[in-house]
């Protein structure tokens, strides 16, 4: 597994365009990025770049939950 660490906005970031693939995700973001103020896209372009770096069975294996949402809230 890669060490890759993401920020939490990343984190978030990814969350919004997390497709079923790897590639889905990249491709959604990269859309994205032309809507996206200049913050926003060097967050996205961050994580882009980290993204690239995983393989699909990495990026497949990580969960990428929002910030303060936990999994087991009802």
């Amino acid at each position: 597994m890669s060490n890759i660490l993401f920020t939490v906005e990343e984190i978030n970031l990814i969350a919004i365009y997390k497709a079923d693939t790897l590639a889905a995700t990249l491709a959604l973001i990269a859309d994205a990025l032309p809507d996206m103020d200049a913050d926003m896209r060097v967050i996205a372009e961050g994580a882009g770049r980290k993204l690239a770096a995983l393989t699909g069975a990495e990026f497949s294996a990580l969960s990428f939950a929002p910030a303060g949402e936990d999994e087991n809230y009802v």
